[in-house]
């Protein structure tokens, strides 16, 4: 029995008209099996949320359009009616979303936010509920949690708020945790405390984890496999010990670059020269090229595929051989 738990295949979001869509997630393809963890990184625009939102149906269709399967426990998620999508968001998929100060109702207290994420999927008496809810910030590490239940989420700080986030994302178990930037504009501190949290919610429950992100830092620390987007594409994909020793992909090796070193505090920070290209402005060829220093004269006319070049890591560069690969 395979333990894979979520399969996406070929997944592609489009927007405009059908003549000439803005596709800002192009035919992505990867895998999570069940208690493991697996980052997304790249820049702002790459596609890395709207992938995760996509996985949970929150992109609203029209004006998107999505393609392709989101495969969860074998389930196409995309061939289930739009109503029953509540029913899977929250008890089998949770969702820590990017910024916790907007995804938390500032009106209601957030004992309440937590128990109403409860009431959705679970029948039980409101004394259960509520020892739910106290087992919950328990589980997350908020301080004083019974003298905090009927506390707003503007008494809160940044970190607090993620793990009233968190506890809300888990309050059913789910077998999947989607985190998109958990750790952003936290103090180095707490985001140890955040992940740490993450880690210790995938070994209690075995839920496999959808990291987004943009610090390889984080993804060293916590991830088993990465996958590596640029301009709405994947450009590799391999284990987590494989791309750091050996990355493939010109804008691979320009993310590790750009992490500070702090053996060399001398040297200075590398800078990928550009930025992400809105879809409206890519045409045919590798979106990478203007900002890569490997490009070719291939590059401008055709799109390398995705292929192998060692097992468990894959590629899309014409410029990778398999030389470099071994």
């Amino acid at each position: 029995m395979s333990d894979r738990l979520l399969d996406i295949r070929d997944l592609s979001v489009e927007f405009g008209p059908v003549a000439r869509p803005l596709r800002v997630v192009d035919r992505v393809s990867f895998s999570i099996d069940a208690g493991k963890t697996l980052g997304i990184v790249g820049e702002s625009g790459s596609g890395k949320s709207m992938t995760a939102l996509s996985v949970l149906r929150l992109v609203p269709e029209p004006p998107a359009r999505i393609s392709g399967q989101i495969l969860f426990d074998g389930r196409d998620l995309l061939k289930v009616p739009r109503r029953n999508m509540p029913a899977i968001r929250g008890k089998d998929i949770g969702m820590i979303f990017q910024e916790p100060m907007a995804s938390l109702n500032p009106l209601m207290s957030i004992g309440d936010q937590i128990a109403e994420a409860i009431m959705l999927h679970e029948s039980m008496s409101a004394d259960r509920r509520r020892e739910r809810v106290l087992d919950l910030l328990r589980l997350v590490g908020l301080p004083d949690p019974e003298g905090r239940l009927g506390a707003y989420p503007d008494q809160f700080s940044g970190g607090m708020r993620q793990r009233v986030m968190a506890a809300i994302a888990m309050a059913c178990n789910p077998r999947l945790l989607i985190a998109d930037e958990p750790t952003t504009a936290l103090d180095v501190t707490i985001q140890a405390q955040v992940l740490e949290m993450m880690l210790d919610i995938r070994r209690r429950f075995n839920s496999a984890i959808l990291l987004i992100t943009h610090d390889l830092g984080v993804v060293a620390e916590v991830c088993e496999r990465v996958v590596v987007m640029y301009a709405g594409k994947v450009v590799e994909d391999a284990d987590v010990g494989s791309l750091f020793a050996n990355a493939l992909h010109p804008y691979t090796q320009g993310l590790l670059r750009s992490v500070p070193s702090l053996t060399d505090t001398r040297k200075r920070l590398y800078q990928i020269p550009g930025s992400v290209p809105p879809a409206r402005t890519i045409k045919a060829g590798c979106p990478f090229r203007p900002r890569c220093p490997a490009r070719m004269d291939r590059c401008a006319v055709e799109m390398p595929p995705l292929v192998p070049y060692a097992p468990g890591h894959r590629a899309a560069c014409w410029a990778v051989s398999k030389e470099m690969a071994e």
